[in-house]
């Protein structure tokens, strides 16, 4: 925890716009374009709560798992020792999009033990029920957690039973003084499911793409009030790396 009594995002330029990082409680809506590095962020985020010594839980419904571990192999080598205890990823890919192909259940023969598949991730009601024992048994204050993302989960499940899913747990999370991070495509979803959710949710962060340069934008921060924090800012990705770059002025 810091000075001002908020946590790190895992980017310093991220946690000034922030008035200094986040409140605990604070689920991070990210609105992502494609080619904006939205994984490094939550990545970096990951990586902090690991060094802060928190349990980092990391759902993720868009990559098969040997794909996913390819992405977090060059993560993992990042960590600090005893990471192994305080890491859990769970695949939601392999039974919901996946549809439990035996090429996907045959790589937890010789899985991490960090890496688990979710039996139930195309059934909401019975992946809610899933969340319900993980909350049970992991999330404790501080803890760190990932959703990678509401669009596939809205693709698998349909969008009432995401906003069902989301305005249950989004409030469950702040209640248990959790910090969490959640993904959605910007503009492929209808006006009125991107306004719920960002209604419910405390923080949204906006990564788009311009001619050839990346921005970000704070659209939406409780308890902020200055007016820098909600301004567009490019920024440079490099490795885990993440730079936002401060206004120029002509």
């Amino acid at each position: 925890m810091n000075n001002t009594g908020t946590f790190s995002t895992g980017i310093k330029t991220l946690d000034k716009l922030l008035g200094g990082g986040l409140y605990i409680g604070e689920n991070v809506v990210f609105e992502v374009e494609s080619g904006t590095f939205a994984r490094e962020f939550l990545y970096t985020f990951m990586k902090q709560g690991v060094v802060d010594k928190n349990q980092i839980i990391y759902l993720d419904f868009m990559y098969p798992p040997q794909a996913l571990i390819l992405q977090l192999t060059p993560l993992v080598k990042t960590f600090p020792q005893g990471w192994e205890d305080r890491f859990l990823v769970l695949d939601c890919f392999s039974e919901s999009s996946g549809q439990g192909e035996l090429i996907f259940n045959d790589f937890y023969d010789t899985a991490p033990s960090w890496m688990r598949k979710v039996p139930t991730s195309k059934d909401p009601e019975q992946f809610h029920k899933f969340f319900g024992r993980i909350e049970r048994e992991f999330v404790t204050p501080s803890a760190r957690l990932v959703f990678n993302s509401l669009s596939m989960m809205q693709h698998i499940w349909g969008s009432d039973a995401v906003k069902g899913f989301f305005g249950h747990v989004c409030p469950a999370l702040y209640a248990y003084k959790t910090l969490a991070y959640w993904t959605i495509v910007r503009d492929a979803h209808p006006k009125e499911f991107c306004a719920i959710i960002e209604h419910i949710t405390q923080v949204v962060v906006n990564l788009s793409r311009e001619g050839g340069k990346r921005f970000l934008e704070v659209k939406k921060a409780g308890w902020r009030y200055n007016p820098q924090s909600y301004q567009r800012y490019e920024y440079s990705v490099q490795g885990f790396d993440i730079k936002i770059f401060p206004k120029t002025h002509s």
